[in-house]
């Protein structure tokens, strides 16, 4: 009796140490891929913000204009540009309006 006792209480915490490791691999593999998502992410973010950094004034654009561009940049206004959309071989050309507040 005490023998079978014995064994059933081994195979017992066998299964249970098995079960956990299973369980706690599971959980690392999460995380392991939650963190490969952040770093991805955070290495999007900083490319977006650099390029927001460097594009985003009219003297930065300029310095680049003088730098990377042999013809000089026109300044439009954004009521001169067209969305263009190409829908099932028909073509639709539409006005960007700037908002009323924009305009004043």
């Amino acid at each position: 009796m005490n023998k079978t006792l014995l064994v059933f209480l081994i195979l017992c915490l066998v299964v249970f140490t098995t079960l956990i490791k299973n369980s706690s691999k599971n959980l690392e593999d999460k995380i392991f891929t939650k963190q490969e998502n952040i770093r991805i992410l955070k290495k999007e973010v900083s490319d977006l913000l650099l390029e927001y950094n460097y594009l985003s004034s009219a003297e930065q654009l300029l310095k680049h204009q003088s730098r990377y561009f042999e013809e000089e940049l026109v300044q439009k206004n954004l009521n001169e540009f067209e969305i263009i959309k190409n829908i099932k071989r028909e073509i639709e050309i539409k006005k960007i309006l700037k908002n009323q507040d924009e305009q004043k």
